[in-house]
């Protein structure tokens, strides 16, 4: 059952309350405390489920009243909703709040009230705790960008990356290099300890694949045991070279999986814009047969593309 204490207006108590329930009921069950025409109303500890708080602010006094319960900073970043409310519109925004140590985040209404003359008479502010679906969307948005195995970029944001490492490069007359990296005998070791023992070396393969590159760049696993990296800006070819020859080593230390010191090796191939591509799929080709070129000589190695540019896809 709601229970609201009702500002009365020239037009009666009836049909603001009417107006008010039919808002608060489509949002759904909620717990909340009154508000009166000179007192904001306080949220109890427990918002309830739907996490909603119901406020009223008089019109003549909105403005102070909102800016006495929120302070200065968050007052003026939410005046342009306020004076929205105020000239009529209903307006709908989310604001992240820090709550006793705790970072959430809210939906926002502020539902203009009228007078039988359509006067704004006051602002219904219905406040909603979203953190978890906020959550919820943010997880969903990780695991669509990022392999479930190793957390690292998928083959999605692996084009993203490389297309605004292109874009970057381009505006800037630089270079950026693509790096396509396969662990040698990898089938092997997985026949031999099994998936998990397997799944827990690619892990470990991808962490130190991480750590051997600037922030800025992009580490992506894009199959089985096939590695792929955007180097963002580099000075050149030898720049990449040399990463590669870094990533290399790295993994190639042995490494405790299940209890047994396990040595893997990898092999890399480079590929450069603009000089071996001007467009991601081009550069992933380019940068492929640079493996195979390398897998040829022994693999533990890398290769730089030493072909004429690939034709764009």
């Amino acid at each position: 059952m709601l229970e609201l204490s009702m500002r009365k207006s020239a037009c009666g108590s009836a049909q603001q309350a009417l107006g008010r329930k039919a808002t608060t009921r489509s949002m759904g069950s909620f717990l909340f405390s009154a508000a009166t025409e000179r007192d904001v109303e306080r949220a109890a500890p427990d918002f309830g489920a739907a996490r909603l708080l119901i406020s009223y602010f008089d019109a003549q006094a909105a403005g102070r009243r909102i800016k006495e319960l929120l302070g200065n900073d968050e007052y003026e970043k939410r005046r342009p909703y306020i004076e929205a409310a105020l000239r009529g519109e209903h307006v709908t925004f989310e604001r992240p709040l820090s709550l006793n140590g705790r970072d959430r985040h809210l939906q926002i209404d502020y539902v203009p009230e009228f007078d039988c003359s359509r006067r704004v008479v006051g602002i219904l502010a219905l406040t909603q705790d979203i953190t978890a679906r906020k959550q919820k969307e943010a997880r969903l948005e990780s695991e669509a960008l990022h392999d479930s195995l190793t957390g690292l970029a998928n083959r999605q944001l692996l084009a993203d990356r490389i297309s605004l490492a292109i874009a970057h490069a381009r505006r800037n007359r630089s270079a950026m290099a693509v790096l396509y990296l396969d662990l040698d005998g990898f089938k092997e070791i997985n026949d031999t300890l099994g998936h998990d023992a397997g799944d827990s070396l690619l892990k470990r393969v991808g962490e130190r694949l991480v750590a051997a590159v600037r922030e800025v760049d992009t580490v992506a696993r894009v199959g089985g045991d096939e590695f792929v990296i955007a180097l963002w800006q580099v000075g050149g070819a030898g720049d990449a070279a040399r990463v590669a020859s870094k990533l290399v080593k790295a993994v190639s230390k042995p490494c405790d999986i299940a209890g047994r010191a396990v040595k893997i090796t990898i092999s890399a191939g480079v590929g450069m814009y603009p000089a071996h591509g001007k467009d991601a799929a081009t550069l992933l080709r380019s940068a492929d047969r640079a493996l195979h070129a390398a897998k040829r000589v022994g693999k533990n190695a890398y290769r730089v593309f030493d072909g004429a540019p690939l034709a764009s896809a």
